[in-house]
């Protein structure tokens, strides 16, 4: 299935945490809205998304659970705007959005161990399982993937350091800082995923073929969940993070209670119930449960949901107007912070950093942010990853922190070239 056309694929990987219940592989997609930057005002593109019909099956998942177009937004989204000042990057010709219309797809229920095919009438489900039924089948071969390169550990110590300065001046609280892993690329990029996918089991990951370029993602974030019925819209940013042992030795206890992780987490959060208050009817903003240790492989990270009930009158372009991208994996206060950002580090973030996911069957959205992602394009793998600096980070620390969240990318690679794991 994943030679198919437009293959997409919502993975829940069986995470220990209590998101993603439902997996779903989907494929021959029926039309695409795709925005190139330079696009003004691109979230538009979403105003003619509507409720989609009900699909077949009345057992399976509910309409609002179901995706009816699969993609993502890419971080770069947010300078495509030309009213948002001059970017220092040039991102021309670069899709800045992405989705895909899937008339019908393959559920997988992990909590049940049953299978739907679900799509929007009969026909478009019998479509589906006769195209299906005629794929032969897959032969994977790892692809070729030549030495990776990566943004040098003393070139990001000074970004976080101008970063500090930055804070000191008191232009910015908190902001995000990233650096990239890179490397030659050929053969099929959905074996790198897999490979990922079994470095790091996470609720919400995402392959998705674009055609030029594939999305690999192993995201433990949700960014956005809008249930369209009910107006309600949450949040669950991560901030803090620590490294997982074997055997816990009180590591969980000491990232909740570490001041420096607590400040940083907290003004993400202070600033996601901003975002959040945009669209939210009066008094309805709140802390559903603040500073909550998850497990993942490798790791431990702080959590807390916010949540609110939106305007009768909002929409997906609205709610994506008021919450991107996503505060966690930018800075407080935002808009300065993605300045910052733009002056310091040595790339434009593409995908990384943005959100994907999908838009479901009853007009609601369900978005993860592109933590833990890789992308495929002309040739190159890219990766990236970064930490929230504040004023009390340590630099050596940040850089450390780095290469930590790089491990899924890097043990998937020396997996696939059939050597040891990274350490």
């Amino acid at each position: 299935m994943s030679a198919e056309p437009g293959f997409a694929w919502l993975d829940s990987n069986r995470s220990e945490s209590l998101e993603g219940r439902y997996s779903f592989l989907a494929a021959w997609p029926s039309e695409e809205i795709r925005v190139e930057f330079g696009a003004e005002a691109p979230f538009s593109a979403l105003r003619g998304v509507n409720r989609c019909t009900g699909q077949v099956n009345p057992q399976g998942p509910k309409p609002s659970e179901v995706p009816a177009w699969i993609g993502y937004i890419a971080y770069d989204a947010f300078w495509s705007d030309p009213d948002r000042g001059e970017p220092r990057f040039d991102r021309s010709g670069e899709p800045v959005l992405s989705f895909r219309r899937y008339p019908a797809l393959l559920a997988v229920d992990h909590e049940n161990g049953e299978s739907w095919i679900l799509g929007d009438d009969r026909g478009a489900a019998d479509a589906f399982r006769t195209r299906l039924d005629a794929l032969a089948e897959r032969k994977a071969s790892s692809p070729s993937i030549g030495a990776i390169e990566v943004d040098a550990a003393p070139q990001h110590r000074r970004a976080i350091e101008r970063a500090l300065d930055y804070i000191g001046m008191g232009e910015v609280y908190e902001v995000n800082v990233a650096r990239r892993w890179s490397a030659s690329f050929e053969g099929d990029a959905l074996e790198l995923w897999q490979a990922m996918r079994a470095a790091s089991r996470v609720p919400l990951g995402m392959f998705f073929d674009g055609g030029e370029h594939a999305v690999l993602a192993c995201t433990m974030e949700r960014f956005i969940h809008w249930d369209a019925g009910s107006k309600t819209l949450v949040t669950r940013p991560i901030k803090g993070t620590i490294r997982r042992e074997a055997t816990d030795d009180g590591a969980s206890q000491r990232l909740r209670a570490d001041p420096k992780e607590q400040a940083e987490h907290s003004m993400i959060v202070d600033l996601m119930r901003n975002d959040l208050g945009r669209v939210a009817e009066i008094g309805t903003v709140r802390v559903d449960a603040p500073l909550i240790v998850e497990p993942f492989t490798g790791l431990y990270h702080l959590v807390s949901t916010v949540s609110c009930t939106t305007r009768p009158d909002v929409s997906l372009e609205a709610i994506l107007d008021a919450t991107f991208p996503p505060g966690s994996v930018t800075g407080a206060p935002k808009i300065r912070a993605l300045e910052i950002i733009e002056e310091l580090e040595q790339h434009p973030r593409g995908v990384y950093c943005g959100a994907l996911g999908f838009i479901d069957h009853a007009g609601g959205l369900s978005l993860a942010v592109a933590i833990r992602t890789a992308t495929v394009t002309n040739g190159q793998v890219c990766y990236w990853a970064g930490g929230g600096i504040v004023e009390a980070s340590d630099p050596d620390r940040e850089v450390a922190e780095t290469e930590l969240k790089a491990r899924v990318f890097l043990e998937a690679v020396a997996a696939l070239q059939g050597g040891s794991k990274h350490e």
